[in-house]
């Protein structure tokens, strides 16, 4: 009996210990994807059912999901000390929530981004998907991550636009490649600036315009020869005709407005 009560006590006291040891895996919008559970100094992932489907073989995974990825590492730094709680990654590797290994820590770096993974290695930047495989290999110096299918990348000293396929989506380069918002990124060639989308259309065709400002809330500005600002919605609509002394958009719940002055009178418009 006596024997039964210390098997019963040890039992419950191992499972104590690794119920302190495990760590909720999150992403947008709180929601738990899994967890992970930390084993004789290693970490591996649990489902939610508390069922190991990683075993534990890495110094480190990270408690943020994107796109149901999740980094990890092995080698690097946890840093305890004060109020400083964090860790410094040695390499960057990449699993799935549900335990899969897309790679193992070999990158110096790893941003997950549209169900990629732009990843720097050996100071040269390209791109894995969610098997591991290339989309385009580490030969860039320069590179941004993939939004809705469409990466910026510099080759001799020119940006280009790449889809998953590994095909660029529009035979132009630029000398400028600003980051994608909203669906679109400002864009300069010779001196001239416009305005594309993501699928590689120009939503401004290249100009040598007054002034550009960066889309919020899905509308850009730009300035015409008259010395006026005009917003531009992602289709290449100009939403309202007459041009601003100075605009800019902002939301009030789900409405979109727009807030200047025209004329010399402020001005206050609804977009949506």
């Amino acid at each position: 009996m006596r024997a039964v009560t210390l098997l019963f006590l040890l039992s419950f006291v191992a499972c104590d210990r690794r119920q302190k040891d495990i760590t909720s895996i999150q992403g947008y919008g709180g929601i738990t994807s899994a967890y992970i559970y930390r084993e004789n100094g290693k970490e591996g992932l649990l489902d939610k059912n508390m069922k190991v489907i990683l075993p534990a073989q890495f110094d480190y995974i990270e408690d943020w999901q994107v796109d149901n990825l999740v980094r990890i590492d092995s080698g690097g730094e946890r840093l305890k000390g004060g109020d400083v709680v964090g860790y410094t990654f040695k390499k960057y590797g990449l699993i799935t929530i549900d335990g899969k290994i897309v790679s193992r820590p070999k990158f110096d770096d790893l941003r997950v981004s549209d169900n990629s993974a732009l990843v720097l290695l050996d100071s040269l930047y390209g791109f894995i998907d969610k098997q591991g495989q290339w989309i385009l290999p580490p030969k860039y110096k320069t590179a941004y991550p993939f939004y809705k299918g469409t990466a910026v990348v510099k080759t001799n000293d020119r940006f280009e636009l790449f889809n998953k396929s590994g095909n660029r989506i529009i035979t132009q380069t630029f000398d400028t490649v600003y980051h994608f918002k909203n669906d679109v990124a400002i864009v300069g060639n010779a001196k001239k600036w416009g305005l594309l989308n993501y699928r590689g259309q120009f939503i401004l065709p290249l100009g040598n315009y007054g002034g550009l400002g960066e889309y919020n809330y899905y509308h850009g500005t730009f300035m015409k020869n008259d010395g006026k600002w005009y917003l531009i919605d992602t289709t290449g609509n100009l939403p309202i005709k007459e041009g601003f002394d100075q605009v800019q958009t902002h939301a009030e719940g789900d409405i979109i407005y727009a807030v200047g002055s025209q004329n010399g009178k402020q001005v206050k418009v609804r977009l949506n």
